[in-house]
């Protein structure tokens, strides 16, 4: 009985010591991006100013479209061309993933968003840090 006994006290250490905090991950990122992202959603009619608004943490699928496929894409199918992307689970805002060496546009599930604050160029050997914020319009 103390055999048992010990061996569950031993097995119990070893998984207290093991559990990672997931509110504050340290990435091993080599060569990818690091950051924090940001999503808000409201009218855009009138334009509400920058300032106004309210962001959150995000929490969602995240996408990473190859800014030359994209820009090659004419008249394809974009749905297609973002489901074949590199895509990764965001939670409370937190991203850390490695990256082939590109140009991305960096993209939530339901927003489409083109432009330079969301394009980001991954080097062999640098874990960019990269912070986003994407505001999705609920009305025009």
């Amino acid at each position: 009985m103390k055999k048992i006994i010990l061996i569950l006290l031993v097995f119990i250490s070893f998984t207290i010591t093991s559990c990672e905090n997931d509110e504050n991950p340290k990435p091993n990122i080599t060569t990818g991006v690091i950051g924090n992202i940001k999503y808000g959603m409201g009218d855009c009619m009138p334009i509400i100013d920058e300032s106004s608004r309210k962001y959150n943490n995000y929490t969602g699928e995240i996408y990473f479209i190859i800014k030359t496929d994209l820009d090659n894409l004419g008249n394809g199918n974009f749905e297609q061309l973002k489901a074949n992307s590199i895509h990764s689970n965001i939670i409370n805002g937190v991203l850390a993933i490695e990256l082939p060496v590109n140009t991305y546009l960096v993209m939530p599930k339901d927003v489409y968003d083109y432009s330079d604050s969301n394009t980001i160029t991954i080097k062999k050997g640098i874990a960019l840090n990269g912070n986003f914020k994407f505001w999705k319009c609920t009305s025009y």
